[in-house]
């Protein structure tokens, strides 16, 4: 056989294996990709919320102008549609729950890559940024790798989503990260978990979702708003303390990546806003030194010429929102609370700081003293091995007031726990629960000047 047609019979031959040997690759790899999805659709307990957010965003590339950054107190407190009526801007909320701040920097940078972004808020709910926190089981690195994968996992991919992941995932979490089905490796045979998955999976369409609560609802709404019509109670005024804040309690990774979103918008010309949403002051006053933690955001913020506002500061005639009908609960408000919270946020970010200066006290305590005297409800820490819980009377006074507190368990008498004394501490078993009664009075008057009843 002529030498060339060899040479050419030869060559077609590698041609081909190479070509088969690329098409088996290609079919590897789209096999695997839908057994990877069908697993993730079996396995992954997906956040809704989360999904309908991203979906939203992108929808949204090129038109959004004012961007807010931060925890569930941005979707809860935050109406964007309000906000475009006031402002004539385009506003749009990629808030997620407990968002750390190396997250919110990624998020930022994702949002500035598909927009052009005039002003960016950045929301500083203590809880994700603190470094004291005592009733995560977590490691806090791992906590924030799971509210980071949350969202990373909803990104289009892209060099700043790989940056995100590899940033703030440990080495060891890559795998989790990038499969989420792996996660639920410990349900790889439960079919009753899997039905489950699924079922909840199809509850929900054209990315709106909405879930029971109580006997209300809670929406999704357009521009990651959320729409509750829940409303507080006072039988909830009792809540597990999540952490006392300290001086220097700003973590390191919080003031490191705090840092980097400053300098981001500077670079790139983007007007910045720190602020924080209303609490009610159940939650403030469970801190017990929230005053350390306003401090060292002002003093950052004051040093690299940010504004920043604490709305926790913002004085009742002005901001009159804190009463039960405006919360869901202690952290969040409502659909009226951030109806008449939007309305004021925008009035004061029509402003500067100099102008806004009269709105707000100068800090927490100076608030708490010109309020009149009140309780707000209890507050917990649980010791499971002594198997006691400490409870605490949360109050705007540190002297000067007492109280008789009466306890009516699920199952036994009522019975009168202390009666009126200026003590606000005492602990009760962990497994009792039931109606606690507070009446306070004035200490030297004698003058009984509120009755609270809450759960606990």
């Amino acid at each position: 056989m002529d030498t060339n047609l060899q040479e050419k019979m030869k060559s077609q031959r590698r041609f081909y294996c190479y070509l088969f040997r690329i098409i088996g690759i290609l079919m590897a790899v789209c096999v695997f990709c839908v057994l990877c999805n069908m697993f993730n659709r079996m396995y992954y307990g997906e956040d809704f919320w989360v999904r309908c957010l991203w979906h939203d965003f992108y929808e949204d590339k090129g038109k959004i102008e004012n961007l807010y950054l931060g925890s569930s107190h941005v979707f809860c407190d935050i109406d964007p549609v309000l906000l475009d009526n006031i402002n004539g801007q385009y506003n749009f909320n990629l808030a997620s729950p407990l968002q750390p701040l190396d997250g919110t920097y990624y998020l930022l940078k994702e949002a500035d890559r598909k927009n052009k972004l005039s002003r960016v808020y950045v929301e500083l709910y203590y809880v994700c940024s603190t470094k004291d926190n005592f009733n995560l089981d977590q490691d806090p690195i791992d906590y924030r790798q799971e509210k980071n994968w949350v969202n990373n996992g909803y990104m289009e991919f892209s060099a700043n989503r790989l940056k995100y992941l590899l940033s703030t995932m440990k080495a060891e979490k890559y795998v989790d990260a990038c499969f989420p089905f792996v996660r639920y490796r410990e349900h790889l045979d439960d079919w009753d978990f899997i039905k489950v998955t699924l079922g909840d999976k199809a509850d929900y369409i054209d990315y709106r979702h909405k879930e029971k609560y109580g006997n209300d609802y809670k929406n999704y709404r357009e521009k990651g708003q959320q729409y509750s019509v829940k409303v507080l109670t006072d039988m909830e005024r009792c809540i597990e303390q999540e952490r006392i804040l300290r001086k220097d309690s700003l973590g390191e990774k919080s003031k490191e990546y705090l840092m980097k979103i400053i300098n981001y918008c500077k670079k790139r010309d983007i007007s910045l806003v720190l602020y924080i949403s209303p609490m009610d002051e159940l939650q403030l006053i469970s801190v017990e030194n929230y005053d350390y933690y306003i401090d060292q955001i002002r003093e950052i913020a004051l040093e690299h010429d940010v504004e920043f506002y604490d709305f926790n500061l913002a004085k009742e005639e002005y901001l009159p929102i804190h009463q039960n009908q405006y919360y869901k609960d202690m952290g969040h408000l409502n659909s009226e609370g951030a109806t008449v919270f939007t309305s004021f946020f925008a009035q004061v970010m029509a402003g500067n700081l100099l102008e806004n200066k009269m709105y707000f006290y100068s800090s927490y305590q100076e608030k708490l003293q010109s309020l009149s005297p009140a309780v707000y409800g209890l507050y917990y820490r649980e010791m499971e091995k002594e198997q006691i819980k400490t409870l605490q009377i949360a109050s705007n006074r540190e002297s000067g007031l007492e109280y008789r507190v009466i306890l009516t368990p699920c199952e036994g008498e009522q019975y009168m726990l202390q009666d009126f004394s200026e003590n606000k501490k005492f602990t009760i078993s962990v497994q009792e629960h039931g109606i606690c009664t507070i009446v306070v009075r004035i200490k030297d008057s004698g003058e009984v000047i509120q009755t609270l009843e809450t759960g606990y």
